[in-house]
């Protein structure tokens, strides 16, 4: 052998293989990102990402975080989903006069309940955030109050003003404020099961609002639920917190969004609305900073942000895909994951079990707790309290009386 062409000694050879691996993370080459990234095969999940440290998963999810075991509420999702039906069924509700417009009044947790029902609506839906309600309100507009305590100040500030202007209404509530007015007004009150924080109690307050409105011909018909028992079932298999990290996508995401700010992006009128409850998840049981926007409006104006991927590095993008995606939008990701790539930006991309439009928007939204749950530990935190909030209702409402 020529005495100039040698072997590698092994740990030459190591600190060779990941220099080649390092060059090709950075070149502008593009590159096929399976190469690149570890995958993971997750029935019709598909997740890349860019975190490979190998983590002792007791260190990073210790349970013990957990003192109010949220993690019970959230493996009982799908049993939740199957009563909250039941609810809805049960529930004898008519309108005396044509509706041709729906207002959904809510607050956080309360309001994706609207936000789900307003995806499959054949009449305008709009979801009002807000003190009082929008100047097309009328005797055609059906006002739903939603407030899992029943005590939310903007929902029940619309309510008194839907009932000034002799709107028909309907109430979902675990009692409070609002089953009260609702006695008083001789208004139709739905009361769900008390003892969940809202964020969790998703299923009790959104389908039975979507069997109601089924029922009045104002949303596409509701009775796809095998599906999206099939779907939940499949997410809590994969992602409960008996299966191990490295075979759980929920536990991988959670640690690859560690120690960064995730940006969730999501598709208008499909999957925007998970984008929006995967940020507000995050907020509430991991207690960081977490961002969303959709395809198309993105690519107008934040795309500019990857010229400063400087500011970039200590964020991760998680893109949510479903089957309903515009073919366009398709495309739109395809061309953003190229320029993540090339702008050296931590991403990841989930996409939606089950067949139906329900059990994908379910099942991403169920996936996304399951994430927020995870990185609470991972932050050594309890997921469940939100001592802030309610420091700031308490000072808020010494202002205001």
């Amino acid at each position: 052998m020529d005495p100039l062409v040698r072997p590698l000694s092994p740990p030459l050879a190591s600190l060779f293989s990941l220099f080649i691996r390092w060059q090709l993370h950075y070149s502008n080459a593009r590159v096929d990102r399976q190469s690149l990234y570890p995958e993971l095969h997750l029935g019709s999940h598909w997740l890349y990402h860019t975190n490979t440290m190998d983590t002792n998963e007791k260190t990073l999810f210790d349970k013990r975080y957990d003192k109010s075991h949220m993690i019970d509420t959230i493996d009982s999702f799908n049993v939740q989903c199957r009563e909250a039906i039941g609810l809805g069924k049960g529930f004898a509700f008519s309108s005396e006069e044509q509706i041709d417009k729906v207002v959904i009044c809510g607050m956080g947790g309360s309001a994706m309940a609207g936000d789900v029902a307003r995806r499959f609506a054949k009449v305008p839906v709009m979801v009002n955030r807000s003190y009082t309600l929008p100047s097309f309100a009328d005797s055609r507009t059906l006002l739903v109050a939603i407030s899992y305590s029943g005590n939310t100040a903007e929902t029940i500030s619309s309510l008194r003003d839907g009932i000034e202007k002799g709107l028909q209404a309907l109430c979902i509530a675990s009692g409070g404020k609002i089953e009260q007015i609702a006695q008083e007004n001789d208004i139709p009150f739905l009361q769900v099961p008390s003892g969940f924080q809202p964020r969790v109690a998703t299923g009790y307050l959104a389908l039975p609002l979507i069997v109601i409105l089924s029922r009045l011909d104002l949303v596409a018909r509701a009775d796809q639920w095998d599906d999206m028992y099939a779907a939940l079932g499949k997410v809590k298999a994969e992602c409960e917190a008996s299966v191990p990290l490295h075979d759980n996508p929920a536990k991988e995401l959670a640690r690859a969004l560690h120690g960064h700010i995730p940006i969730i992006y999501g598709t208008a009128n499909n999957t925007d609305l998970v984008a929006m409850r995967f940020k507000t998840q995050i907020n509430e049981n991991a207690k960081q900073p977490a961002y969303w926007n959709a395809f198309s409006e993105l690519n107008h104006n934040e795309i500019l942000a990857l010229v400063r991927s400087d500011l970039l590095k200590n964020q991760h993008i998680v893109l949510l895909k479903n089957s309903y995606d515009h073919p366009e939008n398709r495309i739109r990701m395809e061309i953003m994951t190229e320029l993540f790539d090339e702008h050296h930006v931590p991403h990841s991309a989930v996409s939606a079990q089950g067949e139906t439009e329900l059990a994908q928007i379910l099942s991403q939204i169920y996936f996304g707790d399951y994430v927020s749950y995870y990185l609470a530990l991972a932050n050594k935190l309890d997921p469940t309290p939100v001592e802030l909030i309610e420091k700031f209702k308490q000072t808020l409402a010494e202002r205001v009386s």
